[in-house]
Order: C-alpha cells, then structure tokens, then sequence
C-alpha cells in the first residue's frame, strides 16, 4: 500500500522559545499581523511578551480577542474580510483550539474570498492560506500543526471539518509558560483532547509506520507525564504534555481521526458539548472497539499506556487499556461517562444517525438527513473496524451514567 506523509510547520519548542516569535515573523515576510486570542488569555503576561516582540522586529499588529468555546464561522468571514480590508498579511494565533482554529479559519477566507462554510471539507479552496504563527496555550488541540480546522456552523447547529496542504501554519512555538496560569480542570480538557488524537490515530486504515511510531511515542509520553502535569507544578511534565500534543496531531493529520471524533461530532453541534468531553468519554469505548481486529496493535498501545501485560490474553489486555485511560481520568478529574443532560436518552438513537457522514464530510453533511440511517448504515471514517449506528447507538448508552 502507497502511503503518503507531509508536515511543512517548523516547530520551536522548549522554555524561552516564545522570545523568537518576532524573529519567526519577520522570516515568514510578515509585516502587519492579526493577533488571535480569547478575553482570558489576551491578558496574561505572556501575550503582553509576544505583542512587544512582534512590534520590536518591527511588525504592526492588529487584534482579535473575543474567540469562544469554539471558532465560529461568523467570527471568521468578518475578521476574514477585515484582513483584506486593512491588508493584513499574517496571522498569529495565541491560545488554545477554537482560537487557532478561528486564525486558521480567517488565513483561509482572507485569500480565497468566500465564507468558511464553503471552505469546510477536504481541499475545498485553491489559494494558500495567509502565513501563520501558532502559539498553543493548552496541551490538547495540537493545532499549531495541523491543516484542519473545525468550525461551528451556528446557523444549523453543526461542527464542519476544513483544510488541506494549503493551510498548515507556518510555525509552532510551544513554550511551557503559556501552561502555568491554567486552572487544573481546564488544563485536563486539552490534555485528554490530545491522547484520543493519538490513539485515534493508531488506529487509521491509512496510517502508516510513520504515524504508528509518532503515535504510539505521543501516547507514551503523554500518558506518562499527564498527572504530574495536571496535578502539580512540574515544568517538565508540561513541556513533555505540550510536545506529546503536538506530535498526536502530526501523526492524525496524516492518519486522519476515528470513530471517537466522528460520534462526538453531533453531540458538540446540536447538544453543545465541549468537545473533549465527547471525544474523551468516548476514548475507553472506541479503543475496546477498534482493538478488536487490530491484534498486532494491542500489546504495543497496552505498554504505552502502562499496562503490565506479562501474563495477560489479548482480550485482556484490551480491557486493561480501557481501564487505563479510565483510571488517568479518575487521577485528573476527568469524566468517565455524559451525564443525562449531556445527552439525553431520547436523543441517543438521532446522535448515531447524525455521526453518519463523519467527520471530513465537511458542508456536505448539511445535506444529510439522518432519518435515512438504519442499524446498518455504516458511518464514515478511516478507522480500521467499521462501524454501523447499531454500534454508535450502543457505545452512547454505555457512556450515560
């Protein structure tokens, strides 16, 4: 089998590394930069740093910081059309997720003229996207090197997959002191974001030995180092955090995402769910599945997540990976099921039909209608084991406390 691997973001990480975004710029021919951030992280002292050493390499700012829990399309085609109109030639984003996914979002409409929603899907749009500076400030998305983006349609209530080779950011500097001022509750959100990148990853019909090996590494040293992260101070262990998320994205971006992004995805559109609460709670469930006809697979993910497997049949170390990710989430408060409200049992049965067209459908899914969806309808994604909305519709009751 042809497999194809490409990541063209340059990273620089390590303490100080945010020092050298000024530097960075100034080599990507940046002169006037849109500064994306939300109204919390806009006003710690490490944003303060990156603005004057933006503006002592010379480069002019402009600033956009009211991104929310998730980038929205309307915040992208104004602030894509406000780039064009105050010729804006790059973009930085400093923050978590939705905030490089709203910058990757504006890169992408300030040069292919039309709205985000149009741009949603695989390769949708023709022209490069502005170049762009990821700054990350949770341990999680790994955006900062990914060609995707997902934006919420708030129109019709849906999460939309866009991107392609033409919209990796430039560069990524993950630097440990964004990390110090987030709340352990909130820094655990992220953090679980990024191990289902990996595993999810580990599990792609179209990986390859070179995403295996990069996720496989990224479940290892996140899983490893992700309590004393959360649960202390321990500069190290968050650096180590920061680099496990970046190289889970790198390995999904080319291994694409599974079944845990492709159900969760409705939940966050329709029934506002946070997006690492759907993927997370997900994870114990989708690893069992997908482990299932994945045997070479199992003891090697098994050590990675910690599990002493001297001794064990396959089927049980299958359960022991689940029950080690169920026993992180335990150590850092993570949830281990939805609640009702979360998703309501009257809904469970709509949310499997609406998974059907998965997650790289991009506007294509406004189109679907889920009452089409029988038990056997298979929903799309590159995971190795297929799954039906039988199958989705029984994992959901399973994660309802």
């Amino acid at each position: 089998m042809i497999s194809h691997f490409y990541m063209p973001t340059r990273v620089v990480a390590g303490q100080g590394s945010l020092a050298t975004i000024g530097t960075l710029a100034r080599d990507l021919a940046m002169s006037c930069v849109l500064v994306v951030s939300d109204p919390v992280i806009s006003q710690q002292p490490f944003h303060a740093e990156a603005l004057a050493a933006l503006e002592a390499a010379g480069i002019a700012t402009a600033r956009f910081d009211d991104c929310g829990i998730d980038a929205r399309c309307s915040h992208i085609d104004t602030e894509g059309a406000r780039v064009r109109r105050e010729g804006i030639d790059g973009v930085v984003c400093i923050g978590g997720g939705s905030v490089m996914c709203t910058g990757k979002g504006i890169a992408i409409v300030a040069t292919n003229r039309k709205p985000m929603a149009e741009c949603t899907g695989v390769g949708r749009f023709d022209k490069r996207a502005l170049p762009m500076i990821m700054v990350p400030t949770t341990a999680g998305s790994g955006s900062e090197v990914s060609q995707w983006t997902i934006v919420k349609d708030e129109e019709r209530h849906l999460k939309l997959l866009g991107g392609g080779p033409l919209s990796f950011p430039d560069a990524a500097i993950l630097d440990p002191v964004t990390l110090r001022s987030l709340p352990m509750r909130v820094a655990a959100l992220p953090a679980v974001d990024a191990l289902t990148h990996a595993v999810e990853a580990y599990f792609s019909a179209i990986g390859s030995p070179i995403t295996d090996a990069l996720a496989i590494a990224a479940v290892r040293l996140q899983y490893g180092s992700l309590r004393a992260s959360i649960n202390s101070d321990d500069e190290r262990a968050r650096e180590d955090n920061l680099v496990a998320s970046c190289m889970a994205n790198i390995a999904c971006g080319n291994a694409r995402l599974g079944h845990g992004h492709a159900l969760s995805l409705p939940l966050e559109g329709h029934l506002d769910l946070p997006h690492p609460y759907g993927v997370g709670v997900l994870l114990p469930h989708v690893t069992a599945f997908n482990l299932a006809v994945l045997p070479q697979k199992v003891k090697p993910l098994a050590e990675a997540l910690e599990v002493e497997t001297a001794g064990l049949s396959r089927p049980e170390m299958i359960e022991a990976c689940a029950e080690a990710v169920r026993a992180l989430y335990r150590d850092i408060g993570f949830p281990e099921h939805f609640t009702r409200e979360q998703l309501p049992e009257a809904r469970v049965r709509e949310m499997a039909q609406r998974a059907v067209p998965g997650l790289y459908a991009g506007i294509a899914a406004r189109d679907f209608d889920p009452a089409t969806a029988n038990d056997h309808t298979v929903i799309a994604c590159p995971s190795a084991r297929k799954m039906t909305v039988g199958q989705a519709e029984a994992i959901f009751r399973r994660c309802l406390a």
